[in-house]
């Protein structure tokens, strides 16, 4: 497993990683959607973590593999000025959900443009301290797998 970070200067090093990967984990943080990347203070974080995606997901070398896809979203950055105490008994804010599932949209339009069935986006929503996120993913990450054998075999 490796961590690559999603820094411009940094990606030649990393991309050679993804060689013989099974499945790709892509963490966009959707609280950064009004922010802009340090290495030129104009692109957006959200665009640059999209074309990112898009990159990854449609690059030559990396047909056959599959992309857990996780947002992490903090209510509090997407609408600085929404307060609210979080009650597990009462629904998310419309606005909040509305935000979520319009990112989470964008991750599946690049994903499903050039679908093959060969590989497939996962998409969740997670936070720092959503432990239960982690078996989610290790949960799509063996279904990957099991996809990858069974059409090995042909039997999928």
């Amino acid at each position: 497993m490796f961590d690559v970070g999603g820094q411009r200067d940094e990606r030649r090093k990393w991309i050679q990683c993804f060689n013989d990967v099974t499945a790709i984990i892509f963490v966009a943080a959707s609280s950064s959607y009004n922010m802009v990347i340090r290495e030129d203070n104009s692109t957006n974080r959200l665009r640059e973590s999209l074309d990112l995606f898009r990159s990854i997901w449609t690059n030559r070398y990396h047909l056959c593999d599959s992309v857990p896809q996780q947002t992490g979203l903090q209510a509090g950055r997407l609408f600085p000025r929404w307060t609210r105490v979080s009650v597990p008994d009462v629904g998310e804010d419309p606005k909040v959900t509305r935000a979520k599932f319009f990112i989470r949209d964008e991750f599946l339009r690049i994903s499903t443009a050039s679908t093959d069935g060969k590989h497939y986006c996962y998409p969740h929503f997670t936070c720092a301290i959503d432990t239960e996120n982690i078996r989610r993913v290790f949960n799509d990450c063996r279904d990957i797998i099991q996809r990858m054998h069974l059409r090995q075999y042909e039997l999928l």
